[in-house]
């Protein structure tokens, strides 16, 4: 098993905050429709071990969007802060809550099938599709 390190961040009025254990430095990229209409453009993330453990947990609010995710977010400044797999204690976190995004590096893009062709990053990524990047997510098909 990785090396652990520790991570924070918050939203941006303050009211909720996390820490969490983060076994790499790559961040994500989300493509897919859901993501892109919930953050505006593609959701970057990173993935952490564990539950995390939060401050403010009374002012998160939880949407189900799927079967197979739940989208967090402040009630009181509507900033995204993560996405999980519905029912479990695993969390990817945006990218922009974190305190100190330093270090990180941009390494894979999934639901590349639903890229709009209007924005490419310009570095190497492993892409991946929705189907796959879900079945390495919940080590099922998506459905």
């Amino acid at each position: 098993m990785a090396e652990t390190f520790d991570v924070s961040g918050h939203c941006l009025c303050g009211a909720v905050s996390y820490t969490a254990k983060a076994a790499t430095h790559d961040v994500s990229v989300c493509h897919c429709g859901m993501c892109r209409r919930w953050t505006g453009g593609p959701l970057m993330y990173f993935d952490v071990e564990g539950a995390p453990s939060f401050t403010g947990r009374d002012e998160i609010g939880v949407y189900r969007s799927s079967d197979t995710g739940e989208r967090g977010f402040c009630k009181r400044c509507g900033s995204v802060l993560f996405w999980k797999v519905a029912g479990e204690e695993r969390y990817t976190f945006t990218a922009g809550s974190l305190d100190t995004p330093s270090g990180l590096a941009l390494t894979k893009e999934i639901f590349i099938e639903d890229k709009p062709a209007f924005y490419d990053f310009a570095n190497p990524t492993e892409k991946l599709r929705g189907s796959d990047a879900m079945s390495a997510y919940t080590g099922d098909e998506l459905k």
